[in-house]
């Protein structure tokens, strides 16, 4: 994808386009030091052909802003439930706030991007668009800068699994004790998708999103501690 006007390309590293997934992994270790244990599935999503019937189509987006890796995104689109995750969005920070035509930053500028891809995702699965796209945000601060971007933060307490199923199939060691002191304290919430409608505080679309996250990405049963916790404690 090549935007000549402001001199930026973005290159996506999935379904065998590993050309670039070593820049997009310094990115990463960069400014995600705590998750470095996810890069090596990183690299087998670029490197190997994907399953075209799976639940989640992933995206792992390098920026390139003259000539130079600034940023990525890393998102996914779920089939299922026609629903976009971001999960890595980072930019370095001499890039993030350069103004794209003199307008919008370019945080934002690559967020709507992401969200204009998921709107293709959703369309070659038979929808008009996606519900949203949702995102597990770790800190306060980034939670405010979200909200400037569309993006609103559900009423739940929300945990981070400690792992994804991905991690075992590349060699990681699985906890074999699920203790609740593994898990992460996260916000959870979700963009709206521009020129769509989205009733943030509709109870279905809160428990599509943390069902999104936990049993669909992070695989755990229905019946898991935590997917009990966060469903009774969507507002009705």
């Amino acid at each position: 994808m090549e935007f000549p006007d402001i001199d930026l390309v973005i290159h996506d590293l999935v379904d065998g386009n590993a050309k670039y997934i070593d820049d997009y992994l310094a990115i990463y270790q960069e400014l995600f030091p705590q998750y470095v244990r996810y890069t090596p599935v990183m690299r087998q999503r670029a490197e190997v052909r994907v399953d075209q019937s799976a639940n989640e189509k992933w995206h792992q987006w390098l920026l390139v802003m003259q000539g130079k890796p600034v940023g990525i995104v890393g998102f996914l689109y779920n089939r299922k439930r026609n629903i976009g995750l971001l999960m890595d969005f980072a930019i370095y920070p001499d890039s993030r706030n350069t103004r794209i035509n003199g307008r919008i930053t370019f945080s934002n500028f690559a967020l709507n991007l992401s969200m204009r891809q998921l709107i293709e995702d959703a369309r070659e699965n038979g929808h008009e668009s996606p519900i949203c796209m949702a995102a597990e945000v770790e800190y306060p601060a980034l939670v405010r800068k979200y909200i400037q971007y569309g993006y609103v933060k559900f009423p739940v307490e929300y945990l981070e699994p400690p792992y994804t199923p991905e991690l075992e199939k590349v060699g990681d060691k699985i906890l074999e004790v699920d203790n609740p002191a593994d898990y992460e304290r996260m916000f959870v919430g979700a963009f709206h998708i521009p020129g769509y409608p989205f009733d943030p505080v509709a109870p279905e679309i809160v428990k599509t999103v943390l069902l999104a996250f936990l049993e669909d990405h992070y695989h755990l049963p229905m019946d898991h501690w935590l997917i009990q916790k966060v469903i009774q404690e969507i507002p009705v």
